[in-house]
């Protein structure tokens, strides 16, 4: 009788310390880690199933009951394994690529994610993948290749500086890959499959992309080749970077219909010679969410269509050119030392003139003030100063880089065409000249011939 009682307790005991899980794992499949907010209809909706059966395979008492950390196995993707968690989608990689890093098939890749078209997977975009096993092959940076016209394996692996067998392994497993022209392999040393040596990266930053704002487009290479490309409509030009590497600036247009833009990107081993690889993978804009303003009493030549394309037509022209040498360094200054933390108006608001006479937007950001400095926020040269009927007396500054900055409705101007500014140097006094209702200097800058939000050159700057 004790006996029987003392194992009664014990059992007691260990029921108390080491209470069965609510939910657990159960059988094949994928592991969903549950987080806070998570209903089980929710997950199941997430990834095309059912309640009865996320129940039935995980054998969950109470579908009601979900706690943060919980594992559950997502039923219908067998042929999957691991845990599963978010990756954001970098340059270069496609379905293809992507099934081969994560050693499951494009088929259960594109279901696991419900993905509409498998085809148009975009920069930055995050997918639901496996985390490799604990005893999985170690991955390492990206090393990637690209195959001549011609070549044997052999001759690809001697250049590639591999084993043969590596290339072999690397390139038939889990799935096969046919050696094509133009088709970069991964070695033993990485996975990913469509970046070619001697590009070992590509960044673009930020993602997503918004309208009125400036990307970076960063390509690392292990040695010097030429690249070039386009970013929707504009065309990229890369510039030698600070830190190594190349860099492309592009500014998104304030009025850039959201949705997918196609970024382009085409090496060379050197200027000139014929493009060695090219690639094609869409970005996603947003929307900027700005503002509207209505804005009334500016002289109605300034609101003149065909007055407004001319002087557009020409400051364009203006600012077109690339000057390949960078000017400034680090983020740019404030252009007036008064009201910078409050503007009259801010960049890429809508704006309606004259009770309709012009709908446009506002290119950049107005300072209050009146008979104050001007100051350059960075070096440059002056491409211009002078009188224009919209502009009022404005001065423009190339930093470099097709990156240039436009001071509006100056009451006096400080420098002219060829002088070269430095950052601090006053340049000019603030007044009221141009479409204007009253004293204020309206700052603007420029990337690739685009008007962009010149705050972000304040804080956090760029390259």
């Amino acid at each position: 009788m004790k006996s029987r009682y003392k194992l009664l307790l014990f059992l007691v005991l260990v029921m108390v310390l080491f209470p069965a899980a609510a939910v657990q794992a159960q059988g094949g499949g994928p592991i969903y880690i549950v987080e806070p907010g998570d209903t089980l209809s929710g997950i199941a909706r997430r990834f095309g199933t059912t309640v009865e059966a996320m129940v039935a395979l995980n054998g969950i008492d109470d579908p009601s009951k979900l706690f943060p950390g919980a594992e559950l196995t997502i039923p219908g993707f067998e042929d999957v394994e691991g845990v599963l968690t978010l990756q954001e989608v970098g340059f270069g990689e496609d379905l293809n690529s992507l099934s081969l890093r994560y050693n499951l098939s494009m088929d259960a890749l594109a279901r696991l994610n419900r993905l509409v078209r498998p085809d148009r997977l975009y920069v930055g975009q995050s997918l639901i993948v496996p985390e490799p096993a604990e005893d999985a092959i170690p991955e390492g940076d990206v090393g990637a290749f690209l195959p001549q016209r011609g070549e044997t394996r052999l001759e690809i692996a001697a250049r590639a500086g591999i084993n043969p067998w590596d290339l072999r392994r690397s390139a038939l497993a889990p799935l096969r890959v046919w050696a094509m022209p133009g088709n970069p392999l991964t070695d033993s040393m990485g996975w990913r499959v469509s970046l070619p040596e001697p590009i070992t990266s590509i960044s673009i930053d930020p993602l997503p992309v918004a309208q009125g704002h400036t990307v970076v487009i960063k390509a690392e290479v292990s040695r010097p080749i030429y690249l070039e490309g386009s970013l929707g409509d504009h065309q990229l030009t890369f510039f030698p970077a600070d830190e190594g590497g190349l860099v492309a600036l592009q500014g998104i247009p304030a009025l850039a219909e959201p949705g997918l833009i196609d970024l382009e990107l085409r090496m060379a081993l050197s200027e000139g010679e014929e493009t060695s690889y090219a690639f094609i993978q869409p970005v996603m804009v947003e929307d900027g969410d700005y503002g509207f303003q209505y804005i009334v009493g500016v002289p109605a030549e300034t609101v003149d269509l065909e007055i407004i394309q001319h002087e557009e037509d020409f400051v364009a022209e203006l600012l077109a050119p690339l000057t390949p040498d960078k000017l400034w360094d680090g983020s740019f200054e404030y252009p007036s030392r008064y009201y910078t933390d409050e503007f009259i108006a801010v960049f890429g608001d809508r704006r309606n003139y004259n009770n309709g006479a012009l709908m446009y937007y506002h290119t950049g950001v107005d300072f209050y003030g009146s008979d104050i400095p001007i100051y350059a926020p960075a070096d440059g040269v002056v491409v211009f100063a002078g009188p224009l009927l919209i502009r009022g007396n404005v001065t423009y500054i190339d930093h470099g880089w097709g990156v240039y900055s436009g001071y509006f409705h100056q009451s006096e101007m400080f420098v002219q065409e060829g002088d070269i500014v430095e950052r601090g140097q006053e340049i000019g006094i603030v007044g009221t000249t141009g479409r204007s209702t009253g004293p204020h200097l309206h700052w603007e800058i420029w990337v690739g011939g685009v008007p962009i939000n010149p705050l972000d050159w304040v804080d956090p700057g760029y390259p």
